[in-house]
């Protein structure tokens, strides 16, 4: 039986459901202009914060406990990295991914992985402070709130095994949108590179948007779920 019981918000009026995955610098928190804004069928946002303590493959598992075969699925950052994971060995209806990738370039994944050995070290509350600097100062309080039960070491583990992640993109039939800031340099060639691969895909860039798009312009990403929705 799939488990709903960690499902934070919803929204009912209907049978179709969208799921909104967070990365690891916010909490569900951080989707709740989309829960505003998205009221014509059931919205989850599930807290991953428990099983992203427990790694990546963890977070994967718990994913694939929530999300039906027919669900639209949507991931941030991390949550990208999840939702492709999930879309891959399970299938979903549709798919957004924003500032994800189907693999990291050689050169790029091996300085990930230096970055995840050095934030072992770091003390958890600047590395906290750090990921909340890069969203709008109206959702840093809660973020920190939702940040505060991952350990740097949860940290390390995450950016380590998030860098070797691998997606076929031709195991992935589901319609998706390939979504980026156009603030997030580091995101952008690797949306233009999982797109060009991906069977069924477009690239949207998010105007004035950094890495959390959803947060930095809520009105162009809360568009853009509605037209790739069945949701309105």
């Amino acid at each position: 039986m799939r488990r709903r019981e960690h499902l934070d918000h919803r929204v009912r009026a209907g049978h179709l459901t969208l799921v909104l995955l967070h990365g690891i610098g916010t909490g569900p928190g951080a989707w709740q202009p989309q829960i505003d804004a998205l009221t014509g069928g059931e919205v989850h946002a599930p807290d991953l914060v428990p099983a992203y303590r427990n790694g990546f493959e963890a977070a994967v598992e718990e994913v694939a406990g929530l999300v039906r075969p027919g669900d639209e699925v949507c991931g941030l950052s991390l949550g990208a990295l999840v939702a492709l994971q999930v879309a891959q060995r399970f299938g979903v209806r549709r798919l957004v991914v924003c500032a994800g990738f189907d693999r990291l370039p050689a050169g790029l994944r091996r300085r990930t992985r230096a970055i995840a050995l050095a934030t072992r070290v770091v003390p958890r509350g600047y590395l906290h402070r750090q990921l909340a600097a890069e969203l709008p100062e109206q959702h840093r309080a809660r973020a920190l709130e939702e940040l505060a039960p991952l350990h740097s070491s949860d940290l390390s583990r995450l950016m380590w095994q998030a860098a070797g992640s691998v997606v076929g993109p031709e195991a992935i039939t589901a319609p998706t949108v390939v979504a980026c800031g156009e603030r997030d340099k580091a995101n952008l060639p690797l949306a233009r590179s999982l797109v060009q691969r991906l069977p069924h895909a477009r690239l949207e860039i998010l105007p004035g948007a950094g890495h959390v798009a959803n947060l930095d312009n809520p009105d162009a990403f809360s568009a853009l779920l509605s037209s790739t929705s069945a949701i309105p």
